[in-house]
């Protein structure tokens, strides 16, 4: 019988904890972050005394630090979210070895908290949510439906105070393509950051510039916060407004990001665009400000999983190919072209280029004569917890409604 093909998605959706809960939730966030800055340190310093500490000898060394004295404490919280703060590093350090990501650094407590939950939880279908270790049940906002069974909960808070519950779920391929795309449109994609993408036929979408549009009332809450006394009452009210700003910005980004992706998804069979270094683009003080508003890592990350989820397409055309400089009809290389020329005429055929539209053109012709074509990476995509250990005790998926009230 041949199988459905699954993936693995998200839900996230805002809760509203009590007083009593939110103190269950601090000490969670501050057990799972002492965690994960304690098994950081320990490998450092192993690593300076030319030995090596692994995944699994940094998991056991949860069990000895709960039986000393001082540590006591640890035993308060759900033994397997400690544990999962200890997975989370050795999947930080295995992206830091296959140069994914940079090293792994210490977690502070100002910045956004979370600790994950691998099983024994519940969710009623009247939106509550029991947890290991909390008595009470926790009000959920299930503002959609839930497709396929749960494997596991992300507990997160903001900088801002607010709080949300993060399910992650495997759901079958046809749940997401509800029906079937026939189109075989191909579309070329230059990145910029005037325009925040030009087709190859033409077409401008403007780029929003978020951090501009707010970086004045920003400015203006970061002085006021910088005249505070440290740590006051007045200073943590402060703090939450400019850390509302930020997460205004962010949020638009996000908004902005998915619904232009899924436009671009849902109209074209293949997609193709350049794999652009944007940290090492943002070394450009001149552009820095401009690339960053932009957001271009994440449109890209979100057009490589959704092109996976609909098996669309995606390649990404080499980082140093010359595609603005290259005429497209005739392949004459302008090798005069500078940044701040948006126009330009070919010397070989006369025709007169928009610099971003000829990038189009030339990505799109670039990438369909490529001999070999490789799929996007799976790491992706949203989600994979695949090589995810939680311990001896094993169990499926839970259910994805159960009531717990």
């Amino acid at each position: 019988m041949k199988t459905q093909p699954t993936i693995e998605t998200g839900y996230k959706f805002r809760i509203y904890p009590t007083e009593e809960q939110k103190t269950f939730f601090e000490k969670h966030f501050g057990c799972a972050r002492f965690i994960y800055n304690y098994l950081l340190n320990l490998r450092m310093e192993a690593y300076k005394n030319d030995k090596k500490v692994s995944g699994f000898e940094a998991k056991r060394t949860i069990a000895r630090l709960k039986k000393q004295k001082d540590y006591k404490w640890l035993s308060e919280v759900n033994s397997q979210s400690l544990q999962e703060a200890a997975i989370d590093l050795d999947k930080a350090y295995r992206r830091f070895f296959k140069k994914l990501a940079d090293y792994p650094g210490f977690k502070k407590k100002a910045n956004r908290q979370r600790f994950k939950i691998p099983q024994h939880f519940y969710l009623s279908k009247k939106g509550y949510l029991k947890i290991p270790k909390l008595k009470s049940s926790v009000k959920v906002n299930v503002h959609r439906k839930i497709e396929g069974p749960i494997n596991n909960i992300t507990i997160s808070k903001t900088p801002t105070g607010k709080y949300f519950a993060s399910f992650n779920c495997t759901i079958a391929k046809n749940k997401v393509i509800k029906k079937k795309d026939s189109r075989v449109d191909k579309i070329g994609i230059d990145l910029g950051t005037r325009s925040f993408i030009v087709t190859d036929k033409g077409l401008k979408t403007k780029a929003p510039a978020f951090l501009r549009t707010l970086e004045r009332r920003l400015r203006t809450a970061q002085k006021a916060l910088s005249r505070k006394k440290k740590y006051s009452a007045n200073y943590n009210k402060q703090r939450i407004a400019v850390a509302s700003i930020h997460e205004k910005i962010s949020n638009q980004r996000q908004d902005f990001a998915h619904k232009l992706s899924f436009k671009i998804i849902s109209e074209n069979q293949a997609i193709y665009l350049e794999d652009l270094n944007v940290k090492g683009m943002i070394g450009n003080r001149h552009l820095s400000k401009s690339i960053s508003d932009a957001g271009w890592g994440e449109f890209t990350r979100q057009l490589k999983y959704k092109s996976i989820w609909r098996d669309k397409e995606l390649v990404q055309i080499g980082r140093f190919e010359a595609s603005s400089k290259i005429c497209n009809v005739c392949d004459w290389k302008n090798k005069e072209l500078k940044l701040h020329q948006r126009k330009w005429l070919c010397q070989e055929c006369r025709t007169f280029h928009d610099r971003d539209i000829n990038a189009a053109k030339n990505i799109l012709k670039i990438g369909q004569d490529m001999p070999e074509v490789k799929p996007v990476e799976k790491s992706t995509a949203v989600f994979s917890f695949k090589k995810r250990q939680v311990g001896s005790v094993k169990q499926e998926p839970v259910s994805l409604y159960k009531d717990a009230r």
